[in-house]
């Protein structure tokens, strides 16, 4: 009979080597998307922060699935000290990557925090400019001496200025002015009634996405520290947290078990 052992465990090594440079492709596939859609870089804009965020998060599984093949290829092949050195190297780079999951939470809610107010200080500052302007236009009317004074008065405005027709020229200047504040105050009610904050939709939308980023920032976080293993540790972080935790539990647990 023909011997086909050898050729089974070249198969089977074949496979571990797929598996893992399968997710090392994943991997760089994932880096890729993060860093194109950085660019430019815009640190301190929130609404470049809030793309980050949904970039970071939206994109991860790609790198948790090529985490977890790295670790199956080597399962597979067991022997192979290169595949076993590429996975020592992916695991230290992941402490990072679970400090960067971390770090997203509180990211996403600033993030959410400076485009909520920034929202705000818009609305302000359009409410404020327009007082300014309704002001201005209305001291002009008011210090008015006749029709050519006012036009006078219209044309050191900042643009637009306002412009009186022909037509008004020849109307009474008490009647010129009555006309003209009702108008100004129609003008502005009208511009006040188009200026608002940010919509009750856009808030409650900010809000779903921040609580979303959160809890899939802190799964991906704990996911990737459960194979993350600092250089020259013999324990992944999740479980040395979960090693201090059971220490924290059982130096609680003592005291309450003294006490009859």
């Amino acid at each position: 009979m023909p011997d086909y052992s050898a050729s089974r465990e070249d198969h089977i090594a074949s496979f571990g080597r797929l598996f893992a440079w399968s997710g090392g492709g994943l991997l760089l596939v994932f880096l890729g998307f993060v860093l194109v859609d950085s660019l430019p870089l815009q640190l301190l804009n929130p609404a470049w922060q809030l793309r980050f965020t949904n970039r970071m998060v939206n994109t991860s599984l790609l790198a948790l699935v090529g985490f977890l093949l790295l670790h199956l290829g080597l399962y597979i092949e067991p022997a192979n000290g290169f595949l076993r050195a590429q996975l020592a190297t992916a695991r230290q780079w992941a402490v990072i990557v679970v400090f960067a999951f971390l770090l997203l939470v509180p990211l996403q809610g600033f993030a959410t925090w400076r485009a909520l107010s920034q929202a705000q200080g818009n609305e302000a500052m359009q409410r404020t400019m327009l007082g300014e302007r309704v002001t201005m236009i209305r001291q002009a009317i008011e210090a008015a001496t006749s029709p050519e004074d006012l036009q006078a008065r219209f044309s050191r405005l900042r643009a637009p200025r306002p412009q009186l027709p022909a037509a008004a020229l020849s109307l009474p200047l008490g009647e010129l002015k009555r006309s003209l504040l009702d108008e100004l105050q129609k003008t502005e009610t009208r511009a006040t009634s188009r200026i608002g904050g940010p919509a009750p939709t856009d808030v409650w939308a900010l809000g779903q996405g921040a609580a979303r980023v959160s809890i899939a920032a802190l799964g991906f976080a704990v996911a990737f520290a459960a194979g993350a293993q600092r250089p020259g540790a013999s324990l992944t972080l999740l479980q040395q947290l979960s090693r201090r935790v059971d220490i924290l539990l059982g130096r609680r647990a003592k005291p309450n078990r003294r006490a009859p």
